[in-house]
């Protein structure tokens, strides 16, 4: 993947790949510190979190309707990995503002 403007893109894309993309980006983002890498390495553990809260939500309550969440979470993602392309440090709908502050000592 070539990464013309900044040097971070590609680590920012990688942090949106499930846990192991995420850690692999932290790993990466540790050696050359990158603030596009950063700001996305902390929006997808954000990610990551809600999917887990997801999952054990559905597994407590067993109601079976809350799997749409999961199309949420998939939404977001998206939105996520169109941001790292597009080189743009845009926080997540509804809680990318939360992320950044909760996480601000990661990246």
């Amino acid at each position: 993947m070539e990464t013309k403007g900044n040097p971070g893109k590609t680590t920012a894309i990688i942090a949106y790949l499930a846990l192991i993309g995420w850690i692999i980006a932290f790993i990466l983002n540790n050696k050359d510190k990158n603030a596009l890498a950063s700001y996305h390495i902390r929006q997808s553990l954000g990610i990551i979190l809600m999917y887990v809260a997801v999952s054990i939500l559905i597994r407590l309550t067993g109601i079976e309707i809350l799997w749409l969440l999961y199309l949420g979470v998939l939404i977001l993602v998206i939105i996520g990995i169109m941001n790292a392309s597009n080189e743009e440090e845009k926080p997540l709908p509804i809680f990318g503002e939360y992320f950044q502050d909760w996480f601000k000592g990661l990246g």
